[in-house]
Formats: C-alpha cells, structure tokens, sequence
C-alpha cells in the first residue's frame, strides 16, 4: 500500500502520512507576493475573476493554508484536518491573487468557530470533514455559494465523469509555497477499486478518487479543504469532494488523488451547518 500525504507536517501512523494544511505562504509578507512571478499548476489553467465565486481561501492561525468552499452565506466547507486544533481562520473571499488583499471583490474575514467532524480520524483520514461558521452572512460581486449534492444523489459514483478542482496549491513538487494565482484543473473520477490498489482499505465509500494522468494533473499541499465540483445537466455546479490526501511519493507521482465524498455527510452537514439539502 502506498504511503498517504494529506492534502494540506507529518503524522505517523501506519504508512507514513504529510499534514498538507501546514505548507507556509512562500513569503511571510503577503504584500510581496503580489509581484511574485507566477507559476505552472500540476496541469490546468489560471482561473478568471470571478470564475469561482464559492472559492475560499484560509490562512490557518497565521501560518498554515487550506483551502474551502462557501456552501451557506455565512459557512465554510473544508477538511477536518485544516481545522482540527485551529484556533483562527482568516477567510478570504472573492480573491483572484491569495496576497492581493486590494483586489476589488475581496472579503476577508475573521473566524474562531470550526467544527470538525465528531468521527474523524487521522490515521485513516477518515470523516476528513469540517466547517468553519462565519460571524455575519457575506455576500458581494464574486462571492456566492457553490451546491451541494442532492438526496438522490446519495451513492452515485460518479464514475467516468469529468470534474473540476480549484485551488492556491503547491504547484509542483519542487516549490515550497503556495501559489499567488487561483488555479482550476480538470480531472476524471475513477472507480473506488482502482484507488484502493494504490492505498488499499484505507479507501472507504466515503472517499472518492481521480485520476491525475500521471502526474500531470492533480492537488498537492495547500489545496486541501478545496471543492471539487461537477458541472449537472441545468449548468449549475456541485460540490461532490473536499481536498483531502494523495501519495507521499509527491504530488506529480501520478498516483490518485482522493476527496471526501460529500454526498455521504448530507445529515450531517444539515445538521451543523444548517443547510437544507435538495430531495
């Protein structure tokens, strides 16, 4: 079995597994980024003002970064383990360059509220699930909320089809900071099976996989928390899976790339998040 790095510092347990929420900015002064030279993601393209307006990006207690989704206009969906043992979540909405904090649709906000799924466990990443509770509902030009599955999509696989991740991520596995520039990239769920040869049971119908064409396409540190979406029938996206591991042997490995399955906590998400879920 292949050892796991989660996407967002390292925890020991039965393989070797890398907190990626941990990655550091790849300059303390945010403020010089914003003439960083830009970088190529694992594949994919840069994406527009505005492209994703339920992106959120988190700074982690003021050194840590994962990222999220806005799924209620005053909560953030991301991974447990961006918000186990966090104190501070510094929000950003809205934003194109993570640094730039004078972009026009920028909202930055402040939080003390996670909330981690109760069943999470960190040797098997498993319930890898969280959220973050706003103080005041947000709202803006380029800021909205992204859709989350329907009942009736409880146990759809997925399988086969094309789906989109969004993320300020490590952008190979030689650089050693995030990304300034919001980034997307295409990818294809692949049948649970397939995932769980490269890491075995830990792969539970609560995760989901894709394929990352060799390494050429895929998450990496600092993504986790993200949303990986699927584009339905009426044009409207959805949140299918958070950012949460891949393959200790790196990011560009070509080894799958596993979510939390979203369509598996919609009790829960109602419940803590107070979202009313589609039948």
């Amino acid at each position: 079995m292949k050892a796991i790095i989660a996407c967002c510092l390292l925890l020991v347990v039965t393989s070797q597994a890398a907190d990626w929420a941990k990655v550091k900015p790849v300059y303390r002064s945010r403020h010089t980024l914003r003439h960083a030279v830009r970088s190529k993601i694992i594949g994919g393209d840069f994406a527009t003002p505005g492209q994703f307006p339920y992106q959120v990006g988190l700074f982690l207690d003021g050194s840590g970064f994962c990222g999220g989704s806005l799924i209620k206009d005053d909560v953030i969906l991301t991974a447990a383990h961006c918000a186990q043992g966090t104190r501070t979540f510094e929000a950003h909405l809205g934003a194109q360059n993570i640094y730039d904090e004078t972009e026009a649709n920028r909202l930055i906000v402040t939080s003390t509220t996670g909330v981690v799924h109760e069943n999470y466990q960190a040797s098997s990443i498993n319930n890898d699930i969280a959220i973050v509770k706003l103080p005041a509902p947000v709202a803006g030009n380029g800021v909205g909320v992204v859709r989350l599955p329907a009942g009736i999509q409880v146990g759809e696989t997925f399988n086969g089809v094309s789906a989109r991740v969004s993320g300020w991520g490590r952008t190979s596995d030689s650089v050693s900071g995030i990304s300034p520039e919001l980034k997307f990239v295409d990818v294809t769920v692949i049948d649970n099976s397939v995932c769980r040869a490269s890491y075995g049971n830990i792969i539970t119908d609560t995760k989901i996989c894709v394929d990352t064409l060799g390494g050429t396409a895929g998450t990496c540190n600092g993504d986790s928390g993200g949303p990986l979406v699927v584009q339905e029938v009426d044009g409207i996206y959805t949140e299918i899976g958070i950012v949460s591991f891949g393959s200790s042997a790196g990011c560009e490995s070509g080894y799958p790339a596993a979510f939390t399955r979203v369509s598996e906590y919609l009790p829960w998400l109602e419940t803590n998040a107070g979202v009313t879920i589609r039948p």
